[in-house]
């Protein structure tokens, strides 16, 4: 099996790190637009007690502190994984945080997801 590299700034990075990265904005403009339309169709309210008041007062603040968030958490994924490979064997620490981290992340995400769609079901 071989693996498919493009090159930014002359870095070499594997196509599947951006795609893990293209992977973890989806699912965070799923959760995005999921609160959105519970919040909107189905009466739902934030739990995040960051954003609950936001909701309420202003969806449009709201959408664009989530979609930056979403996009600079994708983006710091992507140049951690472009550094990563630029480092040696020693960095295998770092390696397993960054992996950790990335999934923790998905994983959290796809339960806020889940949970945004159960609770819309149960409405309807």
């Amino acid at each position: 099996m071989y693996t498919v590299y493009y090159y930014t700034r002359g870095k070499r990075v594997p196509a599947t790190k951006q795609l893990l990265c293209l992977i973890l904005v989806s699912m965070g403009l799923a959760d995005l637009l999921t609160t959105l339309v519970g919040i909107t169709y189905f009466g739902a309210v934030e739990i995040n007690p960051l954003f609950a008041g936001l909701t309420q007062t202003n969806l449009a603040a709201f959408s664009a502190i989530k979609l930056a968030a979403t996009l600079l958490i994708g983006f710091l994924f992507y140049k951690a994984y472009q550094i990563e490979e630029t480092q040696k064997a020693s960095f295998r620490l770092e390696k397993r945080f960054l992996q950790s981290g990335y999934f923790l992340s998905l994983a959290a995400l796809t339960v806020v997801v889940t949970n945004n769609i159960l609770a819309a079901a149960a409405v309807l």
